[in-house]
């Protein structure tokens, strides 16, 4: 067991060293979360951005998590070339031992592996190049090509104009969100200290919607010659009365 564990030390060992020359961290879904983050951030930032692209990504992982995939790897290469020897017919041992051979290396890979997997502190930054088309306070949009950083945990910490294309002069500047915004603050302030609001009540239940009705009066209008007279049913009854027994006289 001891002779089997140096071999494997010293041939990883070994090939580690060759491997590391040429070893490149898969870095495909790192880079698709650097690009939401990215997108994210623009959306948060830009008062109006379009037509985007990325390029130029560069993953710079942490030393430990490096030497941590290296090997993972690099066991995971052992277990296959030690199937494929036992495929081919070149491996001379017993039955017991591959099996016994097989799970120690498998073993090992699974254990790296998983701590590779559950790295922490994994990237030291990661660089990307961001276009877009960006409005500007000339009320134009300029295509603007930004340098990002992101840290660890994909937040942009850096953000720098490496090129625009289309600017009118050197005061031509990106709109920022929050520019805008406490322009629009200032405008609301200032017109509600200029023109005080009047005081008018909602018709419609107060849910703030107004409602004003404007009547304009009739010009030379009279009376009628006989207004209609407003009468109680007690009167209304009596003089209905009235005018039944004055029929009945005048048929007399």
């Amino acid at each position: 067991m001891k002779c089997l564990t140096f071999l494997l030390s010293f041939g990883l060992l070994i090939s580690n060293t060759v491997f590391a020359q040429e070893h490149q961290i898969d870095s495909s879904e790192d880079e698709k979360k650097a690009k939401v983050a990215v997108l994210n951030w623009a959306d948060s930032v830009f008062y109006m951005h379009r037509e985007y692209k990325f390029d130029h990504f560069k993953a710079i992982y942490s030393d430990d998590y490096f030497i941590a995939s290296m090997r993972a790897e690099a066991y995971e290469q052992r277990v296959k070339d030690l199937e494929k020897e036992k495929q081919a017919g070149r491996y001379k041992k017993s039955e017991d031992e591959y099996q016994k051979e097989h799970k120690e290396l498998n073993d090992a890979f699974l254990k790296i592996k998983n701590e590779k997997d559950n790295f922490v502190e994994r990237i030291d930054y990661i660089l990307i190049h961001f276009w877009s088309n960006i409005q500007t306070n000339d009320g134009i949009t300029v295509y603007y090509e930004h340098i990002i950083k992101l840290n660890n945990n994909f937040q942009v910490i850096e953000a720098t104009v490496n090129s625009a294309i289309g600017k009118k002069s050197d005061q031509t500047q990106i709109l920022y969100k929050k520019d805008v915004l406490q322009e629009k603050k200032k405008a609301v302030i200032e017109e509600e200290v200029v023109t005080p609001k009047e005081n008018i009540t909602p018709n419609n239940g107060g849910n703030g919607n107004v409602s004003i009705q404007v009547v304009t009066p009739v010009e030379n209008s009279t009376p009628p010659e006989n207004p209609p007279v407003v009468e109680d049913k007690k009167a209304k009854k009596k003089r209905e009365k009235q005018e039944k027994k004055d029929k009945k006289k005048k048929k007399n």
